[in-house]
């Protein structure tokens, strides 16, 4: 994964293009599609950069949710729509899951957009039931390997991030878990801290949540840095896997052949918001990481993130249908 160090400084790299230079001329209302039903954090993310993107612009913005599909039903109203910078993606893990997943797509995601800027990740968490005779991660691989049947780990769902990313940390720390999937974090989380599942790997809200309030024990965290969040709960590379690190990322897409100066103007937009103190303490408190980056830094994530989780699915036999 591209270091957030990197992108920061790509983004900062480039010259800031007159507000004149923006998108089309005659004031349309630019809309940020959303693949997702309101209400959740790809929604709330859109939101913001929504109402921060316009004044900057100077144009109307605003969030329109079209779920469907595993995202693709909104990724194909952006990849065919007029490429004038008026119609633009609240990008998430899919662009480079669904491809890993075998998903059809009327579109290539590494080809038919046009990437602005990344935005926040959220980190993956782990965590388990706090009755559970273990309290780090240390001793619970000990435990869980120890123990006759695989233990059972929650996620959201079969193929999304946190599925995907905990068998590839199933695989590389050689532990005896299986997932059970859930239809949603709010059922995983019920069940663990019920004690009917012994542990859950989802992002970091609101497990963390449950994990300050006593309710859960913090595993671990999928980043090179503790969260704030929950400063107690070591990074993956401090229980000894560094660079399995990942996260459900966000950023801001465009259709391809969305002309460059356009592209340039939105990415200092994006930007400046990020680097906004009010805006910056509304991610931190939702236990986002502000990532910020170049188009080329997005598009290069992409690529690598679309082959990593192919190779995860394919390693690991995972199947969902499509």
């Amino acid at each position: 994964m591209i270091s957030r160090r990197g992108m920061l400084a790509g983004a900062a790299g480039f010259t800031i293009v007159a507000p004149q230079a923006v998108l089309a001329q005659s004031g349309q209302t630019v809309r940020i599609i959303v693949p997702y039903i309101p209400g959740g954090a790809t929604d709330v993310t859109a939101r913001i950069m929504a109402e921060k993107l316009t004044p900057i612009l100077g144009q109307q913005v605003i969030v329109e949710n079209r779920a469907g599909g595993n995202t693709i039903v909104g990724m194909d109203i952006v990849a065919k729509s007029k490429p004038d910078g008026t119609t633009l993606l609240l990008g998430t893990t899919t662009l480079a899951t669904n491809a890993a997943l075998g998903f059809k797509q009327p579109y290539d995601p590494l080809k038919d957009f046009a990437p602005i800027s990344t935005i926040v990740d959220i980190p993956l968490f782990g965590a388990m039931n706090v009755d559970l005779p273990v309290k780090t991660y240390a001793q619970f691989a000990e435990w869980a390997n120890k123990q006759p049947q695989r233990v059972r780990y929650a996620t959201s769902g079969v193929g999304n991030m946190p599925h995907l990313w905990a068998e590839q940390f199933r695989n590389h720390a050689k532990l005896n878990i299986e997932n059970v999937a859930y239809k949603g974090a709010s059922d995983a989380l019920r069940d663990v801290m019920g004690g009917h599942v012994p542990c859950i790997f989802d992002v970091i809200l609101p497990s963390a949540t449950h994990v300050r309030a006593g309710k859960m024990t913090g595993l671990l965290i999928a980043a090179d840095q503790r969260s704030p969040l929950a400063p107690d709960v070591p990074t993956v590379g401090e229980v000894g896997h560094k660079g399995l690190e990942s996260a459900v990322y966000f950023g801001l897409v465009a259709p391809s052949g969305t002309p460059r100066p356009t592209i340039e103007r939105l990415n200092q937009a994006v930007a400046r918001i990020i680097k906004e103190p009010e805006t910056a303490k509304r991610f931190v408190d939702l236990g986002y990481i502000i990532t910020g980056s170049t188009p080329e830094a997005y598009q290069a994530l992409l690529v690598k993130e679309t082959e990593r989780w192919t190779r995860v699915v394919k390693e690991n036999g995972i199947k969902v249908e499509t």
